[in-house]
């Protein structure tokens, strides 16, 4: 009792000498108005990372936010993105130099090519991609993963259980998915059938033997079924526009957990060589899963 009631009398004198000392006061409330600034700012930090769970940061730093999905017309970052590649990856351009002309603001945003990987929170093949994007970044076009095109490392992430805070607008379940209103915004505007039917005659799927099943759910836009890490490969270059591979060109389903970083990093350079530059470079190269020319 003895130590409460010196307590109260230290804490009572200090309280008597701040109203009785004016120019304390001021400094308190200046120093109180920047502690809630600087709380605010931890608050919103810490949202930001709740609001697409507990990644380690690498996609995080390249995410494209679905942050009110739903809303009518193209809104969110993702959506922007979408669409430029179902505008333009199934057009039939009469010439590079249109091509490129139509697609100038679109490669001066996105790049001229680029991945765009679908991932989640607590997905094993995500932090296995992780790793192999991080060393091909790390090594990008040096003598061990040579890159052809001379193109820069480009990018993108979508989170497929990123949450949004218009979710709870919606009353069926499902929809109350950021990712699954997405899904079905482009599944109106065609895009994953197309987006299908092209990526089922890519020389990867048939060299690799990948099941038909997997793009059985894209082409049906399956939001349920999308496999995660899902990297496509958009490339607006020429030699993808002269090899018929313009725009959406490639996808992986899933990545392999038994392989090193290594090896799946040299997977996504050669998804990225995809297109051969020359004949001559075309008639050499027989380790690329990615081209017609691949024997294993």
């Amino acid at each position: 009792m003895n130590i409460l009631k010196s307590i109260n009398a230290t804490f009572s004198k200090f309280w008597r000498w701040i109203k009785e000392t004016a120019w304390v006061q001021p400094l308190l409330i200046v120093g109180g108005i920047f502690a809630i600034i600087f709380s605010i700012s931890k608050f919103n930090k810490w949202f930001s990372t709740m609001a697409v769970g507990t990644s380690t940061g690498y996609f995080t730093s390249y995410r494209l936010s679905l942050e009110n999905e739903g809303a009518n017309g193209i809104e969110t970052q993702a959506d922007k993105l979408t669409q430029t590649i179902r505008d333009y990856s199934f057009e039939e351009f009469e010439s590079y130099d249109k091509a490129k002309e139509a697609l100038a603001k679109t490669i001066d945003t996105y790049g001229e090519k680029y991945f765009l990987v679908i991932v989640s929170n607590d997905c094993t093949g995500c932090e296995k991609a992780e790793g192999a994007f991080g060393v091909l970044q790390d090594n990008w076009d040096n003598s061990v993963f040579p890159i052809e095109d001379d193109t820069s490392f480009r990018l993108h992430s979508i989170y497929s259980d990123e949450i949004s805070t218009n979710d709870t607008d919606y009353d069926l379940e499902e929809d109350q998915k950021a990712f699954y209103r997405y899904v079905k915004k482009f599944d109106d505007l065609d895009l994953w059938a197309q987006a299908a039917g092209k990526l089922l005659d890519s020389p990867y799927k048939s060299n690799e033997s990948i099941a038909d099943a997997k793009y059985t759910n894209l082409e049906n836009a399956d939001a349920a079924s999308w496999e995660t890490p899902t990297i496509y490969l958009v490339d607006w270059t020429k030699a993808a526009f002269d090899n018929d591979r313009f725009g959406l060109s490639e996808v992986i389903f899933g990545f392999s957990t038994d392989k090193s970083d290594y090896d799946r990093a040299t997977l996504l350079q050669r998804m990225w060589n995809h297109c051969p530059q020359s004949n001559e470079e075309s008639a050499k190269d027989k380790d690329n899963p990615f081209r017609e020319e691949y024997q294993k």
